[in-house]
């Protein structure tokens, strides 16, 4: 399954961490916001290892499922629509 992950870290050195621990399961879209696509024993990796760094009472960090997941490469892409 597709996921957002986004997240809002106070401290400097454990937004780094995240970032790098993000960087191994997905792809960044922006500063703070990834795409992953996991699985479901590789979303629970990730979100072990994101529960080791962040601190629950100043961070946070928000998985969203994508309908990409569900979608083929090329539906849902308007400017391929358009051209056809």
């Amino acid at each position: 399954m597709a996921y957002l992950v986004d997240y809002d870290i106070a401290d400097p050195k454990r937004l780094r961490k995240v970032a790098w621990a993000c960087e191994d399961f997905g792809l960044r879209k922006q500063y703070s916001v990834f795409f992953c696509r996991l699985s479901a024993t590789d979303l629970v990796r990730l979100r072990s290892r994101l529960y080791d760094i962040v601190d629950l009472d100043r961070d946070q960090v928000l998985f969203r499922a994508t309908l990409q997941a569900v979608r083929g490469p090329d539906q849902g892409n308007r400017a391929a629509d358009r051209a056809a």
